[in-house]
């Protein structure tokens, strides 16, 4: 009987599919078991890249699915000016404010506000997508 390891959180290794270095907090897919960044807003990310790495190397990712326990940190495309804010998936694989209406993949909910290009801490949750 084969035995799998128990995780207290959803915090996995993966091989990086291209260049992930600098891309810490940007949300990923996951694609023949290798993961890249997301490429379109509507994309439904796998998780967010937590440590980064060459391709071919070993990266981290904070599944988006849930099983995590605690708060991560996201990377901005826009500011965000209040914790408790929503966030949307941009298509760079950064977040920024809920726009409230139209086509839309919301990902995760800030825990403090930010600046553009700033990691903030966020809860993450499975991905929704919105119209």
């Amino acid at each position: 009987m084969k035995t799998s390891l128990a995780r207290t959180n959803a915090i996995l290794p993966f091989e990086a599919a291209a260049d992930l270095t600098g891309h810490v907090g940007r949300f990923v897919v996951l694609t023949a078991g290798k993961v890249a960044l997301v490429s379109s807003a509507a994309q439904k990310p796998f998780g967010v890249l937590q440590t980064d790495g060459k391709a071919g190397e070993r990266v981290t990712v904070a599944v988006g699915a849930g099983g995590l326990a605690g708060v991560i940190r996201v990377k901005l495309a826009a500011a965000v000016a209040n914790p408790g804010t929503d966030l949307q998936l941009t298509a760079d694989g950064r977040t920024q404010t809920d726009a409230g209406s139209g086509a839309r993949v919301i990902v995760a909910q800030s825990i403090e506000a930010g600046a553009v290009d700033e990691l903030i801490e966020a809860v993450l949750f499975r991905p929704v997508t919105l119209t």
